[in-house]
């Protein structure tokens, strides 16, 4: 099984491939700007040159508002009973705002070139999704009083976890024209055999094992070095169905959702504007920073130090698993998430079953 590229070929190693075939590219279409031209980039502040100024300039006032709102006037709030409200107006703002900014890059990227990525910027989107999960948790916790670390709940939140994420790039990248699922790796009635797929699942199986157990051994000296653990993101199972809400969150739904969005959008936005190697590195990157938001530390510097010990475990992850979506296609980082996952929790349930030794 061979990589995300169109018509199940291997990911172009530079930044200009054929084209694809899947592009309908009509000859008395718009003109493509010129190399070098065209309107500035969403960094740039202004509103000469642009195709939806207004669209822009609601974007940042709405994105600058939220965030103020969201992280300085709410939690500053005198009144307690008004935190929450002002946090969840704020975040709504940004979510608002940054999805405006989507939209404006989208218009923005029409006249590029089809062989480049005409979508908006991956971590933007990710913004959007961020902070809209952020609204969902606050309406779940503060309203209706779910309790995450029950088992049940946490099987809910990877449902909705992994919706959003399909949600996301659906929206975004599908429905804008700027990437099909196929290009984006998801296997087709065209596409590999089942023999094909398996041998990328088995491959993937077999590329995970050493990995994780590497970094198991590496993840042990770091932590034991700054004092600290991995933060403690899952929820405790005390009976079999628990562990099967667990199980199915976090060894299948979660990784889904996470590949569909890091391997199969992100990845393949990049590689078409830098290249197969930048975007591997760029990707594996944004991954682990991403994982960062897990760190729940009463002070800064142990949160500095699990901020420390997650990258180090999560870099050579998402390392692994953009090698394995760039060589087998998003199946196989499916696999090698769902393996790496499952590892982990096998051990976790393997060690919490080996008795503690009697103190001397």
């Amino acid at each position: 099984m061979t990589g995300p590229g169109p018509d199940g070929q291997p990911l172009n190693p530079e930044p200009t491939p054929e084209l694809d075939p899947d592009l309908d590219v009509e000859s008395d279409g718009p003109q493509l700007a010129p190399e070098g031209e065209g309107p500035p980039g969403a960094g740039i502040f202004t509103l000469a040159g642009r195709r939806a100024p207004g669209l822009y300039l609601v974007a940042w006032i709405l994105s600058v508002v939220g965030f103020a709102v969201t992280f300085v006037l709410g939690p500053m709030a005198s009144d307690p009973d008004w935190r929450p409200v002002l946090v969840f107006l704020g975040a709504v703002a940004v979510t608002l705002g940054l999805a405006a900014g989507a939209g404006s890059q989208v218009l923005e990227r029409a006249l590029r070139d089809p062989r480049r990525y005409r979508g908006p910027s991956p971590v933007l989107v990710f913004g959007v999704y961020f902070f809209a999960m952020s609204l969902v948790g606050l309406v779940l916790l503060t309203v209706l009083d779910v309790d995450p670390e029950r088992p049940f709940n946490f099987l809910g939140i990877g449902v909705v976890q992994a919706a959003g994420y399909l949600l996301v790039v659906w929206l975004f990248a599908v429905r804008t024209d700027a990437l099909t699922w196929r290009q984006m790796g998801w296997p087709t009635w065209r596409g590999p055999g089942i023999n094909e797929i398996a041998r990328s699942v088995g491959t993937a199986v077999l590329v995970m094992l050493p990995v994780t157990f590497a970094l198991l051994f590496i993840g042990g000296i770091v932590g034991l070095l700054l004092g600290t653990d991995a933060p403690q993101v899952l929820p405790l199972s005390e009976t079999f169905m628990d562990g099967v809400f667990v199980v199915l969150a976090a060894a299948i739904l979660i990784p889904i959702g996470e590949e569909i969005f890091f391997r199969g959008f992100a990845q393949t936005a990049w590689t078409r504007d830098l290249g197969s190697g930048k975007a591997l590195l760029r990707t594996t990157v944004f991954f682990a920073v991403v994982h960062i938001a897990n760190i729940d530390a009463p002070t800064f510097g142990q949160g500095l130090a699990q901020a420390i010990l997650t990258l180090v475990v999560i870099l050579p992850v998402g390392y692994a698993l953009g090698w394995l979506f760039q060589r087998y296609g998003l199946i196989a980082a499916i696999s090698g998430h769902i393996s790496y996952n499952s590892l982990l929790l096998a051990l976790a349930f393997i060690a919490s079953k080996i008795p503690e030794p009697a103190g001397l």
